[in-house]
């Protein structure tokens, strides 16, 4: 993906080549510029409509009485966590000027969105409703067709639980294909699965992710569980029919022939979970792409895992799984009970 030629000007004007503007502009990722680019082009309407300019000229660099009324003009439309990505799109973009950011340090923004946060309501956030093996099995009997897409999405469902993925490393942008030759370098391909010679596991390489900023690629490995949520067995089906796209070729599309083929995209993972959800009967719920990773955990705890072995399988950093752990309420009330014994 090339940057546009407007950064790229601006960037040139602070005294960097075409082709440091290139590399700069690379050193985020794609989605990343892509959620950064509305903050600031909001900011620099909101500046020329309050008449907020340098003597030279632009709202950059940013004073901080500046942002604070930018803030407050978002007030009650957006919510906090908008208003903070608001300011960091603008300090990125500052920074690939290469001026002052100092006013972004200002201890007035931060209070500035708790005094916002007080005073406007946000919608409590919807339980995501956590996919158990057992129900992925309920659903994955509604994919028993030898049609492409169910096949396809047989292989997407099992590998996104064994493997704790997140709803953006198995889908797709309709910018990502963009990117050209280096498509493989950001997103999961064909190329990327290699399964053993006796079938007894597979591995995924990821090119980039989450707690992979800088792409070195992590490899994730899945045992065969010789049933109906096989991983394995599932990919091989996949592999079996998909044999007309190349190796660089995203790894899940919908169609199977290329005329009509698109990437999988997080609407249409989500929408096919949902649909399959109501068929198999199960209970409605906050059904999205992130029920496969937040269940995982879950069951993964529930298989006397240890933390240690949930933070590998689960690639996390942080103790932050143990928020997606759930426990029955039978188990919540023993603890209760053992807790207040004298």
């Amino acid at each position: 993906m090339q940057p546009p030629q407007s950064w790229v000007t601006d960037i040139q004007q602070s005294g960097l080549s075409a082709l440091a503007a290139y590399y700069l502009w690379r050193g985020l990722a794609p989605s990343t510029r892509r959620n950064y680019d509305t903050p600031r082009s909001r900011f620099s309407l909101f500046c020329s409509l309050a008449n907020y300019q340098h003597s030279k000229g632009g709202c950059f660099p940013a004073e901080t009485t500046w942002l604070i009324e930018g803030l407050c003009s978002l007030a009650g439309t957006v919510k906090v966590k908008t208003l903070k990505l608001y300011l960091t799109g603008i300090k990125s973009y500052q920074l690939d000027l290469g001026i002052d950011c100092t006013a972004f340090s200002d201890a007035r923004l931060e209070r500035t969105i708790q005094g916002i946060k007080r005073d406007h309501y946000e919608p409590a956030r919807q339980t995501r409703t956590p996919l158990t093996r057992p129900k992925l099995l309920c659903i994955l009997s509604y994919l028993r067709s030898r049609d492409y897409d169910c096949i396809t999405l047989r292989a997407a469902f099992t590998l996104a639980f064994a493997s704790f993925l997140r709803v953006g490393e198995f889908t797709y942008r309709e910018a990502d294909t963009d990117l050209g030759t280096l498509f493989h370098k950001w997103f999961i391909t064909k190329a990327s699965i290699k399964i053993s010679d006796d079938s007894a596991y597979m591995e995924l390489t990821l090119p980039a992710s989450k707690t992979d900023p800088f792409r070195k690629g992590i490899k994730l490995t899945m045992a065969a569980t010789q049933d109906e949520g096989c991983p394995v067995e599932a990919m091989k089906r996949l592999q079996g029919i998909d044999t007309h796209r190349p190796p660089t070729a995203p790894l899940f599309c919908v169609g199977q022939h290329t005329s009509n083929q698109s990437p999988f995209s997080r609407e249409y993972v989500v929408s096919k979970l949902q649909h399959l959800a109501r068929m198999a009967g199960l209970p409605p719920g906050t059904w999205n792409g992130h029920s496969f990773r937040r269940r995982a955990a879950t069951s993964a705890a529930h298989a006397g895992m240890s933390e240690a072995e949930i933070q590998i399988l689960g690639r996390w950093k942080s103790d932050a799984y143990k928020l997606y752990i759930e426990y029955p309420r039978k188990e919540r009330i023993a603890l209760s009970r053992r807790f207040q014994k004298p």
